[in-house]
């Protein structure tokens, strides 16, 4: 386990999820409820497992939330666990955030963030540790969670590129996707025919494998490091619900 800090492992696989996107697809429809499950790899080890579900509320109202958690050996040293989850609301063509939670937990440090977005003013109040404040946002502004979900939502359009507006860490983040073309990919699932995203700027490369006969659900995200270490996040299962 030389160079692979265990009690680090998780937040930077969650670094991983910081995809990029908000929603450009005007006539785009949103897909089902699902479960979709996913294993974390370290230079081809396994260390993680992450579940992300959509749940319909009811009056155009939904749920997205991720949980992920150390597996395998490293979960003998790694109890750190970390749920994100975004309630908000669809117009029909818009996803609107109206809360988003952040709580990491299990480790030595405990860490909890909450946002809460108020469209009338066009304010969201950031609390972090039970310290709130607040700040302008504009009308398409996402929060870090659903911003990923908006991609399966805006790859339905077919765009050139994805540009997503989200309020993060005290800031309004511009995250950019560029979409590299189609390829077949193989996985758990199957061979699947994937567009192939690439994030804009950043600190560390992002890849995305969004698969189209799976209403452009993300298959495989792989991250680079400096040191040259490969972060693999591949689907292992998936599950539809009725609603």
């Amino acid at each position: 386990m030389s160079g692979r800090p265990a009690n680090n492992l998780l937040p930077s696989i969650a670094v991983a999820m910081l995809l990029t996107a908000t929603i450009t697809a005007e006539a785009a429809s949103l897909p089902k409820p699902f479960t979709a499950d996913y294993t974390f790899s370290y230079d081809g080890l396994q260390v993680g497992e992450l579940q992300r579900t959509l749940r319909a509320l009811g009056d155009g109202k939904y749920v997205y939330e991720s949980t992920s958690q150390a597996s395998g050996m490293i979960a003998w040293f790694v109890k750190d666990r970390l749920i994100e989850r975004s309630v908000w609301k669809w117009d029909g063509s818009h996803i609107k955030p109206l809360e988003y939670l952040y709580h990491h937990f299990g480790g030595k440090k405990e860490r909890r963030v909450e946002l809460s977005f108020d469209w009338k003013n066009h304010v969201v109040t950031n609390t972090i540790d039970n310290n709130p404040w607040s700040m302008q946002i504009p009308d398409d502004a996402l929060d870090k969670l659903v911003y990923q979900f908006s991609i399966m939502v805006d790859l339905q359009d077919h765009p050139k590129e994805l540009i997503y507006p989200v309020a993060d860490g005290g800031q309004l983040k511009t995250y950019q996707l560029a979409i590299v073309g189609e390829e077949k990919l193989q996985t758990p699932l199957g061979k699947l025919t994937t567009v192939k995203l690439t994030r804009v700027g950043g600190a560390y490369p992002i890849t995305i494998w969004c698969a189209k006969e799976l209403d452009y659900m993300p298959v495989r995200i792989e991250q680079l490091r400096d040191n040259g270490s490969r972060l693999r996040m591949l689907i292992r299962k998936i599950e539809w619900k009725s609603s």
